[in-house]
């Protein structure tokens, strides 16, 4: 994807947050995962894409999965999705009507006297697990246009388990809400009349806790996308491949060196890209540096993002 006149002077590296889905000429390196995220979510239409913390799970799914599911690249589905996207936080229902009553998502400049577009969502979703295929069918949207529902973090379900005031708790601990919030996303799962997909991201350590809904173990299993180390080659396209969108040159000296010094932790790559940001903090600074030279290393340090450290 070719950068636009106003990205083009964005930072490209992000820091320590995910990327977003505006980013995703400066994501590189994840190709292939991309791929099998796509193709593990055409053939469950629930994925769960597991991994560490740091491992990058939301920028896999922001400018990986989503940008690529607009370019067509489910091919049975086409190009035309809309998407919804939000944490459950400690009030996963109410997160979600949210998310679904933005503008644009399924309705388009909504108009309804007393009741908000969000109560009225809010209040479909609570009437029975098939809420979320109920609102879907108000929306009357064209029969080629497919919803995508997106949990980021979506352990928080467990780290906010206390119940709300008012609400009932099984035996685990879990509330009625989340419950019926589990439900609405498993419901979807098993009907494949309406183009409905559903992503979650998760904690591996939370892999546990997912046991204490039922049905929500099966659908991980069958969905489950653990998110791999990176190769060494991808780990160097991730590093070159922003230095170079944004108009600078990075010597093979540093960046052999800058890929050692991430290894194999998933964690260090995004620490990386943490320390190289100020460095490289406008596309002047990249102008600058393209027409002195490339970012190099001298002696045993590295002479510019992480100056004084390996990074590591």
């Amino acid at each position: 994807m070719s950068p636009s006149t106003s990205n083009v002077h964005r930072n490209p590296f992000p820091g320590l947050r995910p990327f977003r889905e505006d980013e995703e000429y400066l994501f590189f390196g994840r190709e292939s995962q991309v791929d099998a995220m796509v193709d593990k979510l055409a053939a469950t239409r629930f994925l769960a894409v597991v991994g560490t913390s740091g491992s990058g799970k939301s920028s896999l799914v922001n400018s990986g999965l989503r940008p690529a599911l607009h370019g067509g690249l489910m091919a049975r589905a086409g190009t035309s999705w809309r998407m919804a996207q939000f944490r459950p936080g400690s009030n996963p229902l109410r997160s979600i009507a949210r998310a679904l009553a933005e503008d644009g998502v399924l309705f388009r400049d909504y108009r309804a006297e007393g009741l908000t577009l969000t109560e009225i969502v809010d209040t479909t979703l609570r009437m029975s697990k098939l809420g979320l295929i109920d609102i879907y069918e108000q929306a009357q949207l064209a029969e080629d246009v497919n919803l995508l529902v997106v949990v980021d973090q979506f352990e928080e379900l467990f780290r906010y388990r206390q119940a709300a005031p008012g609400q009932q708790q099984t035996v685990m601990g879990v509330g009625e809400d989340a419950i019926a919030f589990v439900n609405l996303l498993l419901e979807v799962k098993q009907q494949t009349r309406y183009p409905i997909y559903i992503v979650l991201t998760m904690r591996s350590d939370f892999l546990g806790d997912c046991a204490q809904f039922p049905g929500l173990a099966e659908a991980i299993n069958a969905g489950q996308y653990l998110v791999p180390r990176m190769t060494r080659d991808e780990r160097r396209s991730a590093i070159s491949g922003p230095v170079g969108v944004g108009g600078a040159d990075i010597s093979p000296v540093l960046l052999t060196r800058l890929v050692n010094d991430v290894g194999d932790n998933p964690d260090q790559l995004s620490i990386l890209q943490h320390a190289l940001k100020p460095h490289l903090e406008t596309v002047g600074t990249f102008g600058r540096q393209r027409a002195a030279g490339p970012v190099a290393l001298r002696g045993n340090r590295h002479d510019g993002p992480c100056a004084g450290s390996t990074c590591g």
